[in-house]
């Protein structure tokens, strides 16, 4: 029964990061000059299920604006380019987010 709330839960909170990049996204290319600061950076892994890290590589890659380009080998750090890279640490507290309610269901 838990599960089920978390997954519930984190599918309201995806929807509405979904919502947010596409606007973001959508309101920096309708105006003249698009802000866009295109950067890399190594995101540690706390999801150990194959599961998990699908769910959250293609749940990332599918949110405008990321992109899940590598996970090494060792499967303890995602390479991901960013198309606003402004803060390393506000994005890697954004994408921990996302892995910590993951992990929640999936391990």
């Amino acid at each position: 029964m838990r599960k089920m709330y978390y997954i519930f839960s984190f599918i309201g909170f995806y929807l509405l990061k979904l919502i947010q990049s596409n606007v973001y996204i959508a309101y920096d290319i309708l105006s003249p000059k698009m802000s866009t600061n295109p950067g890399l950076i190594e995101v540690p892994l706390t999801l150990k299920s194959d599961f998990g890290l699908l769910l959250f590589s293609n749940l990332l890659s599918m949110t405008p604006g990321t992109l899940v380009m590598d996970i090494y080998e060792n499967r303890k750090i995602a390479l991901v380019h960013v198309l606003y890279l402004t803060s390393s640490a506000e994005i890697l507290n954004e994408i921990n987010e996302i892995q910590d309610k993951i992990g929640r269901f999936t391990e």
